[in-house]
């Protein structure tokens, strides 16, 4: 028993030894600090971007940043709440009031003191009411003026009609994939809530964050193995006891925590201080209201930031594991680092210049898949992609989700081989 302890007490101190080893590094220092600088900054950001026109004592006066922010907060127990086809309802009546009083078709010129006084609360509910009541054939949205009160009674059971419009138009030869999309959006609770908060500017900004920091991870990553063949360290690194396989793994476990760690609190600390700002209350609101009505996980905005971070933190390990996997085939820092950064933007360039199909497959067999910009989880989970092997159907978001989780371990494993192998050759 005290020989097995010992065992583990050395493996441990190797271990421990490895993760100062990085730690002490400059560029991971700096790499570390300017993320969380990043993380608080990009938290921020958004609140900047929220304005409001009041007026006081006669005058009207301009309310930027936390000071809109506190302005629209103060509704919350009085306007938001349920999405109701009475607050639709209302929210129809004020624009067929106000519209034609100053002679707007589309909310041009309107003065501002009765935007913000009378339109602005709301706005979100308008962007549901036209989608959900597109032309089912075309998809365009109607006029604000052409849709009456009387028509919104009908407001939630129009979304199964709008969501089999949308299949019909992108899915037309898959009936697997509309059951898929169906029995989604039939757990998707309703009436929908809508409260002040985080808006998708904020949502914006946390898939840019991530992607920024899993840049960082990979740059932290890339020498792991590669410094030590540089210096000829690994020469001597493998002669001795725990060389080879048990270095390995503990190259690769350490790299992994301390790239995860990093990774999963700057995450955290990006939706802390975002709906510390905005209000904890505007977390209730359903993604519905932010994105389309018609989108199909069941999560609300405070669920959809927490997926969304658990997702990519998945995504972003399963490319710090591929980059470890590169590491240990390459011979020095420069290549192996160029190599990381490359497969980290491939799902950008692959997004960009792929057609149809074959740019989402890729985009789920890339280690770096989800955490680009345009191909990144939240988008697709907004999305209603599906991937198709004969007649039956898969929505992307579970096929990128499980990719991930296999080549997390897989890498790491071939790693491993890797490492041992080019020992075993004298490479």
């Amino acid at each position: 028993m005290a020989v097995s302890t010992g065992k583990r007490g050395k493996k441990m101190r190797i271990f421990s030894l490895e993760i100062k080893r990085v730690l002490r590094t400059r560029i991971t220092w700096i790499l570390l600090c300017a993320a969380f600088i990043l993380t608080a900054f990009m938290a921020y950001l958004p609140v900047t971007f929220e304005g409001a026109v009041v007026e006081e004592n006669g005058e009207e006066k301009e309310l930027r940043g936390l000071a809109a922010v506190q302005y629209f907060r103060q509704y919350n127990h009085t306007v938001y709440g349920q999405v109701t086809t009475e607050k639709l309802k209302e929210a129809i009546e004020k624009r067929r009031e106000i519209y034609p009083e100053y002679q707007s078709e589309y909310g041009e010129n309107i003065p501002s003191k009765v935007y913000y006084g009378e339109l602005a609360l709301s706005e979100p509910y308008m962007h549901g009411i036209k989608e959900a009541f597109a032309n089912l054939e075309t998809g365009t949205a109607p006029n604000t003026l052409d849709i009456h009160p009387e028509d919104v009674e009908g407001y939630y059971e129009r979304l199964e009609q709008r969501l089999a419009s949308i299949l019909n138009m992108e899915q037309k030869d898959y009936p697997s994939a509309w059951k898929i999309a169906e029995d989604k959006f039939e757990k998707v609770k309703r009436p929908y809530l809508y409260y002040y908060g985080a808006s998708s500017n904020s949502m914006d900004y946390q898939v840019l964050l991530m992607f920024v920091i899993s840049i960082f991870c990979v740059v932290i990553a890339a020498p792991a193995f590669t410094a030590e063949y540089q210096t000829g360290a690994d020469d001597i690194l493998r002669c001795t006891r725990h060389g080879r396989a048990r270095l390995a793994v503990v190259k690769i476990l350490s790299a992994l925590l301390i790239t995860g760690t990093a990774f999963a609190l700057c995450g955290v600390l990006f939706i802390l201080i975002t709906n510390s700002l905005f209000g904890w209350e505007g977390t209730k609101t359903s993604m519905q209201i932010l994105y389309s009505v018609t989108s199909l996980p069941a999560y609300n905005v405070g669920q959809l930031q927490w997926v969304n971070l658990a997702g990519s933190f998945l995504a972003v390990l399963s490319s710090v594991s591929f980059t470890l996997f590169l590491s240990a085939k390459m011979k020095n820092n420069v290549s192996a680092l160029a190599a990381g950064l490359l497969f980290i933007i491939l799902p950008l360039v692959a997004d960009a210049a792929l057609p149809g199909a074959i740019r989402t497959w890729m985009g789920c067999i890339l280690p770096a898949g989800g955490i680009g910009l345009s191909n990144s989880l939240l988008y697709s989970m907004i999305d209603y992609q599906f991937l198709h092997i004969g007649k039956a159907s898969v929505w992307n978001v579970d096929l990128l989700l499980a990719i991930k989780a296999i080549e997390l371990p897989l890498f790491a494993a071939l790693a491993v081989f890797a490492y041992c192998r080019r020992g075993n050759t004298g490479k």
